[in-house]
């Protein structure tokens, strides 16, 4: 879970949503599902044994319906005039009567009133009050029988009791001798009395075949594979669609749960199969139609309902995939639009604007954005006008301090000029230093061309000469091309000052040399001071560049800062020199105007 909480969190967030979305909606579905299931599976079973018990409940009435109809029949006996005259009549002497009454029987008062049912009826059996007794297909030790042993039997008194009712009776024995060898059949039995007179005629008996009785279960719910029999009170199978187990006696493990209730169901375990037993009783014989239903039948449905239930997760978690992508797609392309356009303004494009789409929350990021970079943009600008004013009072305060420095010092030579008197020479310098001075001032401006900064540096070193005495000679060089170039005013006159006090004046036995050289090299312009004087070593060059020096160094860190200033890092002064071997400064400077 850990590992998986992780890997959540390193995910992109299209990703993360989906995975999100999908978890939730699989969870909950399956959640729903599995609950769906549990209640549809109690839902199925109830409504199986609810639909069970209804069907035996409607096959119960049938079979009742299908039994009232032969009892039906006992209207027609007791009716019929001509069966009327033979019960009445004592013909037990007349042994012509008796063949006549026979015959009657058989070939009138018979076709009659059973005929056309002979797939129902079985036999038919009337024991005469007079002894003369009348069958049609009964066993022939029934037939055999005399009225003293007929009313000896169980059946007789049953029938008496019930004075006249119809009595639904299954035997499994010889209903004379209660001997195991008789038939097994389905009787009506009844005590019959005379219609007009309610003389009594002797016992009746029907019965009825078993397969009368069975067609009317032989369908029922075959397609859950069930079992089904009909059962007396006493427990003994009446009917049932294995033949060999009709008058067998039911299962007692299902005796012993239908037994003693006369509808409902359960569930039972036989020869380690599950089945639901289901059972109804018959208010009008007592009988029990009992259906045997294996679980796996009823589950079959539950399975169908399962897979359904599978299914619809499975559709429902692959539409929830479609809808995350699309959803998490909704969400995070706007995000990766805002996060491009953020990207640009890292890279300096603050003009970029966004648009998210018409959605309240993005449309409101979009317009933040959008207020962002422009008030990024102002700010940018107001920081940029900012610097350059920085820069522009930088530069002016730098140059402010190289100006009374070379002031300071020119004066200071005229002055000693006047204590010798050399009125020559400071007419001629103090000409040369107006030169000079109109120069770096340039009105003004901060910028000026190579071309002006070579005259200028030519009247500094015109004065610096006359103030040596010929102490050195200087040589300026200047390639045609950059003399239009520009260039921040006053950046040679600190180099030649540091030759010149640092380099050439310290030399004894040889004349000092300047040379001056302005040239193109690629994208780069190089201003180059070459001396021959005595040469700085690396600690010397590292403390001008590093701190201003009251050596006469201030002017050296003072013009590499002005060049940074004015055009950034990468430009500034570069150093050769050793000692004794003289210096060599490089003035390093972009190609083109830029603008300070």
């Amino acid at each position: 879970m850990a590992t998986m909480g992780w890997s959540l969190q390193n995910m992109r967030l299209k990703s993360k949503l989906i995975v999100s979305f999908v978890l939730l909606i699989v969870i909950s579905t399956s959640i729903i599902g599995w609950v769906f299931f549990l209640i549809l599976k109690e839902a199925i079973v109830n409504e199986v044994g609810q639909s069970v018990q209804e069907v035996l409940k409607q096959t119960m009435q049938n079979i009742d319906y299908k039994l009232k109809d032969i009892d039906e029949l006992y209207v027609n006996i007791v009716s019929n005039k001509d069966l009327q005259f033979i019960m009445e009549t004592d013909a037990s002497t007349d042994t012509t009567a008796r063949a006549n009454f026979e015959k009657t029987f058989y070939e009138i008062v018979y076709p009659k009133i059973f005929g056309g049912r002979s797939e129902q009826i079985q036999s038919v059996s009337i024991f005469g009050q007079y002894g003369l007794n009348l069958f049609v297909n009964t066993d022939a030790t029934a037939a055999n029988r005399i009225k003293s042993e007929i009313e000896q039997t169980l059946i007789y008194q049953q029938s008496y009791s019930a004075k006249g009712k119809p009595l639904w009776l299954f035997s499994n024995k010889d209903i004379f001798s209660n001997r195991d060898s008789g038939p097994k059949v389905i009787y009506n039995a009844r005590k019959t009395l005379g219609l007009l007179d309610l003389k009594e005629w002797g016992l009746m008996l029907i019965s009825v075949r078993e397969s009368f009785i069975f067609d009317s279960f032989k369908n029922v719910l075959t397609d859950m594979l069930a079992i089904t029999y009909l059962v007396d009170e006493k427990g003994f199978i009446i009917s049932h669609v294995s033949k060999e187990r009709v008058s067998t006696k039911a299962d007692p493990h299902v005796w012993g749960v239908i037994n003693g209730s006369s509808n409902g169901s359960s569930l039972i375990l036989l020869q380690g199969t599950m089945y639901s037993v289901h059972y109804f009783t018959s208010q009008y014989t007592g009988w029990k139609l009992v259906t045997l239903i294996p679980q796996a039948a009823v589950y079959k449905h539950i399975e169908l309902a399962k897979g359904t239930i599978i299914m619809i997760v499975l559709i429902t978690v692959a539409l929830s995939i479609l809808f995350s992508v699309l959803i998490s797609s909704s969400i995070t392309l706007p995000l990766m639009k805002l996060i491009r356009h953020i990207k640009k303004v890292r890279d300096g494009d603050i003009h970029t604007k966004v648009h998210l789409g018409t959605q309240e929350e993005f449309g409101e990021i979009s317009e933040s954005f959008n207020e962002m970079t422009e008030e990024i943009g102002a700010l940018i600008s107001k920081v940029r006008d900012d610097e350059k004013k920085i820069r522009e009072a930088e530069l002016r305060a730098l140059q402010a301090q190289i100006n009374p420095h070379i002031l300071y010092n020119t004066m200071d030579s005229i002055y000693w000029m006047t204590i010798t008197k050399e009125y020559d020479e400071i007419a001629e310098m103090t000409t040369a230093f107006a030169q000079f001075f109109r120069l770096i001032l340039n009105k003004g401006d901060e910028m000026t061309t190579i071309a002006k900064e070579l005259e200028t540096i030519e009247h500094y070193l015109h004065i610096q000469k006359l103030q040596f005495k010929d102490k050195f000679e200087y040589d300026i060089k200047a390639e045609p091309d950059v003399l239009e170039e520009s260039c921040i005013k006053l950046i040679l006159q600190p180099l030649v000052e540091n030759a010149l006090l640092h380099g050439i004046k310290p030399l004894k036995n040889k004349r000092g040399m300047i040379s001056i050289i302005a040239k193109r090299e690629g994208q780069l312009i190089l201003l180059e001071v070459i001396d021959n004087g005595i040469g700085m070593d690396l600690e010397q060059i590292e403390a001008l560049l590093e701190q201003p020096s009251q050596n006469g160094g201030y002017g050296i860190y003072n013009i590499n800062e002005r060049i940074h200033l004015a055009y950034g890092e990468g430009y500034g002064l570069h150093f050769e020199s050793r000692r004794d071997g003289g210096s060599h400064i490089q003035i390093i400077l972009p190609g083109g105007y830029v603008d300070v």
